[in-house]
Parts: structure tokens; sequence; C-alpha cells
């Protein structure tokens, strides 16, 4: 909890120079670089691999069954049709997933949003 006892000064304190806390701030940058890097990287591969087309021929055509066209079917499309079929099945996490995913917020609904209830028997 911050407050004015335990606030410190950002340059530097009584065990670390200016010098020293110039060094460390760089250190943490770089840090916080690699680290950005590295996600970015991670979600330019799921990226790719979603827009792959779906290799197993089992689902590719219960997919195109479904009325999705051919040039649509990849592992993205897998995924939402995947989450729909929990979801119509009374999954309500999965819904929950595709409504985020539709980017409908429930702030502008004005109601509480989806609220999910595990003990209905």
């Amino acid at each position: 909890m911050a407050n004015e006892k335990n606030l410190i000064p950002h340059q530097f304190t009584e065990d670390q120079s200016r010098e020293e806390a110039a060094r460390n701030g760089q250190k943490g940058g770089i840090a916080s670089g690699i680290s950005r890097r590295r996600k970015k990287s991670l979600k330019e591969a799921a990226d790719v691999y979603l827009s792959l087309p779906v290799s197993d021929r089992k689902r590719w055509n219960s997919i195109a069954r479904k009325g999705v066209d051919p040039a649509d079917i990849d592992n993205q499309m897998a995924i939402v049709v995947g989450l729909t079929e929990m979801a119509s099945m009374g999954d309500a996490r999965c819904a929950k997933v595709l409504i985020d995913i539709l980017g409908e917020d429930s702030k502008e609904n004005g109601d509480g949003g989806v609220v999910i209830v595990d003990d209905i028997p």
C-alpha cells in the first residue's frame, strides 16, 4: 500500500546512486522490450496457425455441412463453430466467450451482462 512513509524516489535511494538507478531503469526497459517482442511473436504465430485450413477432413466436412463457405473454413472458423455448438447445448462459458468475441459489451446494453451459474441441476 503506497503512503508517504514507503514512497521511494524513482531516481535513487540511499543504497543506489543516480547512475545505478539509470542503469537499472535501462535494464528494465530492455527486459520490457524483450517481453513485448515475445508476446507479439506469439500473437503472430497464433494468427498464422488459426488462418491455416482445417487439416482433419471429417471436421472440415462437418463445418461445410453447416453451410459455411468452403473458402472460409479454417482453424479459426472451427473454433467458432465449436464454441457455438457448445453454447447452444447450454455451456454458459462458451456463450460468454462468443459474446466477448463479438464485442457485445454488456455495459452498452445497460444490463448486468452474462452471469455464469454452475449450481443449476
